[in-house]
């Protein structure tokens, strides 16, 4: 079953902002690899973390809105777990809540 999600991804000051770009739709391709929907985009730029994340002060935020079926998420999450240069991420399902809301 298809269902909208929002993603945010805050990537490693490391990389550039074009390779931090390029990162973020590295992921997103995976979303329209799979059928899914790209809804929105918010890049939000390069920002100081509320708190350090392993030593690292700041990083560049995303925050992506799609559709995509609820069992692709799951490659969508280890994509992101096995890259180094994504400091933290997260993936609300939007459909549940708006229900619950609703």
């Amino acid at each position: 079953m298809t269902k909208e999600y929002e993603m945010m991804v805050i990537v490693s000051p490391r990389l550039n902002q074009e390779d931090a770009y390029g990162l973020n739709q590295k992921l997103l391709s995976i979303v329209t690899d799979n059928s899914g929907e790209i809804v929105k985009v918010d890049d939000w730029g390069k920002r100081i973390l509320a708190y350090p994340i392993n030593k690292v002060k700041e990083g560049y935020y995303y925050v992506d809105y799609f559709t995509l079926e609820s069992t692709t998420v799951k490659l969508v999450k280890k994509q992101m777990n096995l890259n180094e240069s994504i400091i933290r991420y997260m993936i609300i399902n939007l459909s549940d809540k708006r229900r619950k809301n609703g």
